[in-house]
């Protein structure tokens, strides 16, 4: 690991081979395991994405006559059988499988040979991280070697192509749903399996013409093989890696209930603290059974500030881990309801946010457009700045994450569930199904976090409006007020179609106008402070609107503001 870049796959055959105990010896199994192989393995689990890069040049769609399919893409792939798991095989051999048959993914069925689920690399890394216990002097953790089935993605929640999709919207599917391997269906049938390598080989084949493998690998591999001994990252002034430059995050919030919901407050809840906020999303049909949706979402809220209270001594704030602590904190008290959640921190010493979204919530990072000696940070950064003509531009927006149209992943728990919470509800999503991101900022940048309020009714050209509207230091309350009072005002506009009302007609749903709902938005503005600058001492965090519910056990020792 030292010497060369760590991947998933080295850490799954050393898995696969080693064993983790399974039928070996205690000092085979101590000997051959490296001691920091946990750390490296939940660092891959946390921090590598899932979405595959832009593999396509831009000159092949201009220069190719022909539409390249889905199925031109499998019958170049070199692994373009479907290899397979059964749901009752363990996680080892799963692992062991996919080392012998060198591939990423495989396809789950059960004893019917109908294909119920698929699993990846990151799904088997995921089971040993997330599920593995260590125990006291142990050197390795138990508990995670579990039956395929309980890790697997169940076919109902997985994305597709047909073999007729276009080369094009392999890639868009890949890049927007995040997934790096995606199964190829025609009509009950599954063809294969078709990932990033797949789109590369062929692109290759396609633009180098005929040549033998050895001329392939001497022009192409050779030049560009062994990295340069004494090679060093990378930095430069505003590097997420230089704890010289510490950032504060300033924020402000402004919440709007639905107009029929203004006497209850709406359902929405939010956060605020001074590494992290957040906003959360009651889901209304809940009145339906004589449920409250705000009591959740607000339930959620003041839990997370709990819980960022009593890790205020911690060097930095996972928002995983606080949504996390959150959620079972709900589970325990039987909180019934649902909503959807997304935290975001700022790292206490780095120029860098982190997050954790459920459901259709999320935040715009906007930044003003670069000089000429500033450097752009991502590749929507770089294409932002490239081509806006305004003083801002979006440098970064987080995905969302929907079942069906208007239809999001959301936390809960239902009346009929009668156990301690222990146990997941398979009809809810948890906090380890969250999308997870890492991004760098830089002093000066905005953040716009908000509840789907907003999104379904103002495009971000409209929010761009706004910010260049107002003075460009204008205060985050002022900010918050003037964006979500605008996305108001759209909402109940009944001529001009929203972008939820946009969506809605192409997924043949008839919506005019705006999407009435409550409206939540945090305005965050990212500050740079010298390096020796003292910290708050104690940690300041504010939930709303409204107290928690009683259900909820209030922790001794949080400070209220």
């Amino acid at each position: 690991a030292t010497a060369s870049a760590m991947s998933r796959r080295p850490l799954l055959r050393l898995t696969a081979r080693v064993g983790l105990g399974v039928g070996e010896s205690a000092a085979r199994r101590t000997s051959a395991w490296p001691t920091s192989w946990h750390s490296c393995m939940q660092r891959c689990v946390a921090y590598i994405p899932d979405a595959a890069p832009s593999l396509m040049p831009a000159r092949f769609a201009t220069t190719t006559k022909t539409t390249v399919t889905a199925l031109d893409l499998l019958k170049q792939s070199k692994n373009s059988s479907v290899h397979v798991a059964q749901e009752e095989e363990a996680v080892l051999t799963a692992m062991q499988r996919m080392c012998e048959e060198n591939v990423g993914s495989l396809v789950v069925r059960d004893a019917q040979e109908r294909v119920v689920g698929f699993i990846t690399q990151r799904d088997l890394m995921r089971a040993v991280v997330q599920r593995g216990q260590m125990l006291e002097h142990a050197q390795e953790p138990v508990g995670w070697n579990v039956q395929v089935a309980t890790i697997m993605t169940p076919s109902k929640d997985l994305v597709y192509l047909s073999p007729t999709d276009t080369l094009e919207a392999a890639r868009s599917l890949m890049a927007i749903s995040g997934k790096r391997h995606v199964p190829v269906i025609s009509g009950s049938t599954l063809l294969g399996v078709i990932n990033p390598k797949d789109i590369a080989r062929f692109l290759h084949l396609s633009t180098s013409g005929e040549q033998s493998a050895k001329t392939d690998y001497v022009s192409t591999v050779m030049p560009r093989k062994g990295m340069p001994l004494g090679t060093r990252l990378h930095t430069h002034a505003h590097s997420t890696t230089d704890v010289g430059n510490a950032c504060a995050l300033v924020s402000a919030v402004c919440n709007l209930p639905h107009p029929a919901k203004e006497a209850t407050g709406g359902e929405d809840a939010f956060l605020l603290g001074p590494h992290m906020i957040g906003v959360a999303d009651g889901v209304g049909s809940w009145w339906e059974g004589g449920v409250d949706p705000a009591t959740y979402a607000r339930a959620m809220m003041h839990a997370a500030r709990n819980s960022c209270s009593l890790m205020k001594l911690e060097k930095e704030l996972h928002p995983q881990q606080v949504l996390l602590e959150a959620w079972h904190t709900l589970q325990r008290a039987g909180v019934i309801g649902s909503c959807t959640a997304c935290l975001v921190a700022l790292h206490p010493h780095r120029a860098e946010l982190r997050a954790a979204n459920v459901g259709d919530s999320g935040f715009i990072i906007l930044r003003r457009n670069p000089s000429t000696s500033q450097s752009t940070l991502g590749t929507l950064d770089a294409m932002g700045a490239a081509k806006s003509r305004r003083q801002y531009h979006v440098a970064f927006r987080s995905p969302q994450q929907l079942r069906a149209f208007n239809t999001p992943y959301q936390l809960g728990r239902a009346p009929d569930d009668k156990g301690d919470g222990s146990v997941p509800d398979g009809r809810f999503e948890t906090p380890h199904d969250a999308s997870l991101t890492r991004v760098p900022v830089r002093s000066g940048d905005l953040l716009i976090l908000a509840t789907d309020g907003l999104f379904d009714n103002m495009a971000e050209d409209q929010v761009l409006d706004i910010i260049e509207a107002e003075h460009e230091r204008a205060e985050p309350q002022l900010l918050a007020q003037r964006i979500a009072h605008r996305a108001k005002e759209l909402s109940l506009d009944r001529d001009v179609d929203s972008p939820f009302a946009l969506l809605a007609k192409d997924n043949d749903i008839m919506w005019g106008g705006g999407r009435p709902d409550d409206i939540t938005v945090v305005v965050g503005r990212i500050v740079e402070y010298a390096a020796n600058d003292k910290t708050p001492e104690s940690f300041v965090a504010y939930a709303g609107p409204g107290e928690p519910p009683e259900a909820l056990p209030q922790r001794p020792g949080v400070e209220e503001q």
